[in-house]
């Protein structure tokens, strides 16, 4: 049964369990927030994180674990559904290679989210197994504030086929063939291996639940109907739904497939647009001080209210509950046409309680109330609302891409591929996710007709520095009172050669920088040491990491004599930053002649160690 009081973070689930360190991993979700995502592979490296802004997450850590982890997670979203972030960052380019826009195969919208993680003992002498963790949610990589459902599994890697886990590695492996025109060899290789060790791996059950079997939708070679029910295919006694989203034929098909229907628990604007909710009698929305929340959490595009998804059946002694992505809709259960991730936990009701223990007074029912059908709904509204995102997925289907050439002062950035689309009589603007959305240019398309020629020659984005050249580029509609944002991955063409490299520049920006992501390369750093600026400044205006208040060459000195590979990492960085700049111009702000003095001692030293 479901307690309200038990909150788990996303970030605690990410965290290495102790003796183990995390290799590789893949995470599937519908929407996707790339500040967010920004900050993930922090607790994946085990960093702290607690001085680091949401919004603005401190360039050098974040640096640091994007380069130890960001090869090694492959994150699939819907094509066109990433959210633009509140604020701009050139970190984000960093982030392409990570991120895997996708699509269902049946017209559907690809909902699952899921997270697959491989850990592996930090001594290679250990010889404790791989260890499997499997998070299964009912939420978004987003800074969403709803109310959502989480399910933790782990399991240890064994030798022998696991028949009940072969739905997960199917789903795994279509990840692979629909990401195989993006996907390195290396993501590839890292997908295939975590397929195979879902295979070979039993999951332990939480709780007191005794089984668990998993339903991966929508990845067959067609579309195909599916329903929560009982393996004897025989009728719920009891059953209790919980979606944010439904549809007057899932309801009724739901309806059909239980002798006892106990509630229904859905989003208000939901149900109202529903003629029928089946023949579920016990309707209820979450009250409006469950849905309420602080000031500061108060963002535009932030989600709030409910967004878990579970079908709690019983059946003779036993209770089913199923968690994951699917609502109750047409899309995700009659037509089959979405990709979806499901688990089903068996246990006794006796144990693990049942239906109607969910909506019970040390359940939600403290957070619920009765359902109440609201006014008519505004249809010109809905009609915008419904044009524009006909409008999103026009542009997720057309052959965009961002052309770049240079410029006196910068990078010149075209976006290509606009003609032919059906606007709809939207207003659109376009500009990059690393630059401010002050800088949006006009698309224009009341008058498409006029300037289809231009569009055809594509339109100039702007003028931007080589770090904020990314191919992650913003959209914004507008319809009457109806509005859209979202961005999209394109295909970007010339540019900057070394765009890390700019983008490494800027965060370090200097040399106090360079001695802060020296310590976090030398594994001597903590969070606290800077307010996310780069520049070795603390919140309180104190220097912090200097080259006069910082032991610097006993660092260095420690890591060659116990670690030497770590001062071959150094060796790269500082060849890296001896390139002339996008602008020909030296390092010199950073690579100061004192820090070179400093570490040309140790170069020496490694130089005569490779050659003996």
């Amino acid at each position: 049964m479901i307690n309200p009081d038990q909150r788990s973070l996303l970030t605690d689930a990410l965290t290495p369990p102790d003796r183990y360190r995390y290799e590789c991993g893949v995470a599937t979700t519908y929407s996707l927030d790339l500040i967010t995502l920004l900050s993930l592979p922090l607790h994946l490296a085990r960093r702290d994180t607690e001085d680091t802004s949401p919004d603005r997450p401190d360039p050098l850590p974040v640096l640091d674990a994007l380069r130890r982890m960001g090869d090694r997670l492959t994150v699939f979203c819907q094509r066109g559904r990433l959210q633009i972030p509140r604020k701009s960052n050139a970190l984000l380019g960093l982030l392409e290679d990570m991120v895997h826009e996708t699509q269902a195969p049946f017209e559907g919208v690809f909902h699952p989210k899921v997270w697959l993680l491989r850990f592996v003992p930090h001594d290679p002498d250990d010889k404790a197994p791989v260890l499997l963790r499997l998070l299964v949610l009912t939420r978004n990589i987003t800074d969403d504030r709803s109310w959502d459902l989480s399910l933790w599994l782990e399991g240890e890697r064994g030798n022998k086929l696991v028949g009940t886990s072969k739905p997960l590695a199917t789903f795994v492996e279509w990840l692979t063939r629909t990401g195989s025109e993006t996907l390195g060899a290396a993501r590839r290789e890292q997908l295939d291996l975590l397929a195979l060790d879902a295979r070979h791996t039993q999951w332990t059950a939480p709780g007191k639940f005794s089984e668990v079997h998993f339903h991966a939708l929508g990845i067959g070679t067609k579309a195909a109907q599916w329903f929560p029910q009982h393996a004897s295919g025989m009728p719920w006694d009891q059953l209790g739904v919980i979606s944010p989203f439904v549809c007057a034929n899932a309801l009724d098909e739901l309806s059909s497939r239980a002798g006892e229907l106990l509630f229904l628990v859905s989003r208000a604007e939901e149900l109202d647009r529903c003629a029928s909710h089946g023949r579920f009698s016990d309707v209820r929305v979450l009250s409006d001080h469950a849905t309420s929340g602080d000031t500061e959490d108060d963002v535009v595009h932030r989600q709030r209210g409910l967004h878990a998804k579970v079908y709690i059946g019983k059946r003779a002694r036993d209770t089913h509950l199923f968690i994951g992505s699917a609502n109750a809709t047409g899309a995700a259960l009659v037509d089959g046409r979405n990709v979806e991730f499901v688990v089903e936990l068996v246990g006794r009701t006796s144990k693990v309680g049942g239906p109607s223990d969910w909506v019970g007074g040390n359940g939600l029912g403290p957070l619920l109330e009765r359902y109440v059908r609201s006014a008519s709904i505004d249809e010109q509204d809905v009609k915008d609302e419904r044009a524009l995102e006909q409008v999103r997925d026009a542009l997720a289907r057309a052959p965009l891409a961002l052309y770049c050439e240079e410029a006196e002062q910068g990078w010149r950035v075209v976006l290509r591929g606009l003609d032919g689309i059906d606007w709809n009589g939207a207003a659109a603007r376009a500009w990059l996710v690393s630059s401010d959305e002050a800088r949006a240019v006009a698309i224009d398309p009341r008058h498409t007709n006029a300037i289809q020629g231009v569009l055809r020659q594509g339109l100039l984005i702007g003028e931007f520095a080589p770090q904020q050249i990314t191919s992650f580029t913003a959209f914004s509609l507008t319809r009457g009172e109806a509005a859209l944002s979202f961005a999209l991955k394109l295909p970007l063409f010339g540019g900057p050669e070394e765009r890390d490299l700019e983008i490494l520049r800027a965060a370090i920006r200097n040399r106090d920088g360079f001695i802060r992501y020296l310590m976090l390369l030398l594994g001597d750093w903590t969070a606290d040491d800077g307010n996310g600026q780069g520049d070795g400044v603390a919140s309180g205006d104190e220097p912090r990491g200097s080259f006069d208040d910082t032991p610097l060459f006993e660092m260095l000195a420690r890591a060659y004599a116990r670690e030497p590979e770590r001062l071959a990492q150094i060796r790269d960085l500082v060849e890296r930053l001896r390139r002339p700049d996008a602008n020909g111009h030296e390092s010199e702000p950073i690579l100061t002649a004192d820090l070179m003095e400093l570490w040309s001692v140790f170069e020496s030293a490694l130089a005569e160690g490779e050659n003996q």
